[in-house]
């Protein structure tokens, strides 16, 4: 006898997971600007930031900060997102 799964939506048609897909592409988008952009634009960023010149200090400093803060954005936006919908799971079962 064939075994029978309940009938769900997959979960990438869910209002979560797009959100989540969402916020992921977002996230890749400014990981690649933040990555190529400086370093197409090196020569032109030929000033002095604190006694080094910005395009080394945005490469060896600036994008390793920025993918931090990438980090911290996704795990703060997908926690909210996560306990919204536990309320949701909670009031609907």
């Amino acid at each position: 006898m064939p075994e029978t799964r309940p009938k769900t939506a997959p979960p990438a048609t869910t209002p979560y997971w797009r959100r989540n897909v969402r916020l992921i592409a977002i996230l890749t988008a400014c990981w690649a600007a933040l990555t190529f952009l400086p370093a197409f634009f090196a020569r032109d960023l030929s000033f002095d930031f604190i006694g080094w010149p910005f395009s080394f200090w945005m490469a060896a400093y600036g994008a390793p900060l920025s993918y931090l803060v990438l980090i911290g954005i996704y795990a703060r936006l997908m926690n909210r997102a996560d306990a919204r919908e536990r309320q949701d799971d909670e009031r609907g079962g």
